[in-house]
């Protein structure tokens, strides 16, 4: 198996986001991999090639570089740019030679899952690389249950 040298991890500020990113942070530090950190956005400042790693939102830039991160700034990189979120992560994790993208999933299924989609799974479904995604869990869930066994049932015959 390869070693990680380059982990992918978007962040869209969400709490399910930060416990990806600190799950990042942690894969990181203990494989001394770099951590690439994305924000994809839907609108630049203006529609020239220039401003596609410029959000029109002032706020967003401002959020982004506020991440706190354990790791020394050598080993951590943020990227902003405008996009599909879903494409963005994908094209990106390729374009740097990321070996891993981590990432949160906020747990949608049904109806909300079909109208709004979902990034995790788009990228799961493109990444050339592993995907790890960090899922949505409510505080006090309780744990699984020991799976039944069961002796299998005998073969009828006529």
């Amino acid at each position: 198996m390869d070693p990680i040298h380059r982990i992918l991890c978007p962040v869209d500020f969400s709490e399910v986001s930060s416990q990806a990113l600190a799950y990042a942070e942690r894969l990181a530090a203990a494989t001394g991999a770099e951590l690439i950190l994305v924000h994809a956005f839907d609108i630049p400042a203006s529609l020239t090639y220039a401003d596609i790693e410029n959000p029109s939102d002032p706020n967003v830039r401002k959020q982004f570089e506020a991440l706190s991160l354990t790791l020394p700034p050598a080993k951590a990189t943020r990227v902003l740019h405008a996009g599909p979120p879903g494409e963005v992560i994908c094209w990106l994790a390729e374009n740097r030679a990321c070996d891993l993208i981590v990432m949160g999933t906020h747990g949608r299924s049904g109806l909300m899952h079909l109208l709004l989609g979902s990034v995790a799974e788009h990228v799961v479904r493109h990444a050339r690389c592993p995907v790890v995604t960090v899922p949505k869990r409510p505080p006090g869930e309780q744990p699984l249950s020991e799976p039944l066994v069961t002796a299998p049932k005998a073969p009828r015959f006529m």
